[in-house]
């Protein structure tokens, strides 16, 4: 059977690279709130879409059998489907090039924080030849335990490129694994995070937003990290950890900075005390950026999936949250 595939994104040339890798599928783009959206919709059986812009439409396209989301993090549609009586099945983006960059980006940081990279660029604006403290004596990867926050797809990457660099690599999940991760050297569940805060010299959150993250690092959560003086790093959701009590766990030095991609509130309101904090680096959600390229190719991989019957990838359990 033929199948028609609509494309409701603001992914600029997405319809291009998915007709490269499907040439012989019909394939159209839908240009959001216009008069005629629903109705262009309404001619295809499967989605490819931005979840913000697919929204309105969650309840009105009968003809839907699958809607690919171009995000990873699904949770605005969850309270919007898990009660609504659907027929089509929805898929998340997250693939090896998503963990790839989200990889790069913490060994950057990582790299950056340990060698003090901010006072360096600040010594080379004022002609200073300095070698003071981190600048030079600091600590490799290598000397570090880092915690990973969650081992889906993008998790995994990241461990694994830790690894590579020779990190103690801490991994964290809501229920065991089903397999054995050679570049992991301690799993724990979630109820034993308090021992995982206390062992790691890094944070890494990359947990989605369900019910059972929202507020994980809450209160005096990170009072644990006290005696490591744990950075924490968060490219997964704002929600895992209120601002005000991020704030205070850096004023109470239970944690030595905080390295931030994610907020409660984006774009962070310039009003935000996490702005002024010297411990804190801020990144405006960049951490994984979408590309139309591995979009289209993780699209075409699922695609082969659905023509064959077989389980998608990252089919999303509206009452799991992801």
């Amino acid at each position: 059977m033929a199948h028609t595939i609509a494309i409701l994104s603001v992914i600029p040339r997405l319809s291009y690279h998915l007709r490269m890798q499907l040439p012989n599928l019909t394939i159209f783009d839908v240009t959001p709130d216009k008069d005629d959206t629903l109705s262009n919709l309404k001619r295809a059986d499967i989605l490819l879409t931005d979840c913000d812009l697919f929204l309105p439409y969650l309840d009105k396209l009968q003809s839907l059998k699958w809607v690919q989301t171009t995000w990873a993090g699904v949770e605005s549609l969850i309270p919007n489907l898990k009660d609504k009586n659907v027929n089509y099945a929805v898929t998340r983006f997250s693939d090896e090039a998503f963990g790839l960059a989200m990889a790069e980006y913490v060994v950057a940081h990582i790299f950056n924080f340990e060698r003090n990279q901010k006072q360096q660029y600040e010594n080379q604006r004022n002609g200073h030849w300095g070698r003071d403290d981190k600048i030079s004596n600091h600590r490799l990867i290598h000397d570090l335990s880092v915690g990973v926050l969650g081992l889906g797809n993008i998790g995994k990457s990241i461990a694994e490129k830790l690894k590579v660099f020779g990190a103690t690599v801490w991994g964290i999940t809501r229920t065991q694994l089903k397999e054995k991760l050679d570049y992991l050297d301690e799993h724990r569940t979630i109820e034993s995070l308090p021992e995982m805060l206390k062992q790691c010299d890094y944070i890494v959150n990359v947990l989605p937003s369900t019910p059972n993250t929202l507020g994980l690092l809450n209160g005096d959560m990170l009072q644990n990290c006290k005696d490591r003086g744990t950075v924490f790093i968060n490219i997964g959701r704002g929600g895992i950890i209120k601002e005000a009590d991020l704030v205070n766990a850096i004023q109470q030095r239970w944690i030595s900075g905080a390295i931030l991609d994610v907020f409660q509130k984006e774009p962070l309101p310039k009003d935000s005390k996490l702005w002024t904090l010297p411990q804190v680096t801020i990144s405006p959600h960049i951490s994984g950026v979408t590309r139309p390229q591995d979009v289209a190719k993780f699209f075409t991989k699922n695609y082969q999936k659905f023509i064959d019957g077989k389980n998608l990838l990252n089919e999303v359990n509206f009452h799991v949250g992801y």
